[in-house]
């Protein structure tokens, strides 16, 4: 599987890359902005993003706005995982 991450947390980053990588998972591109996410899926089309919510460039919903473009651009073809430490009822 084809993953791409989107983490603004360099230690969460680099231990999801080496936590997938280590299961046999191909992690084609790690982020750490909701802007470079959109250019990485566009790039390497992906079959799954892990996505956090709040990322740069605001810190408030960038990554699942990314998200929601994502999956208006390329529908079901990427999967999307929205992975969090923010805690708010309303993101979910």
């Amino acid at each position: 599987m084809r993953i791409v991450i989107a983490e603004d947390s360099v230690l969460l980053r680099a231990g999801l890359t080496r936590l997938l990588a280590d299961a046999g998972e191909e992690v084609v591109a790690a982020v750490d902005n909701a802007d470079d996410l959109l250019t990485v899926v566009e790039r390497h089309r992906p079959d799954l993003c892990v996505v956090d919510v709040r990322m740069p460039p605001t810190h408030t919903d960038d990554g699942l706005r990314a998200a929601l473009e994502i999956r208006a651009r390329w529908g079901q073809s990427v999967g999307i995982l929205v992975l969090s430490q923010y805690v708010e009822e309303t993101y979910a």
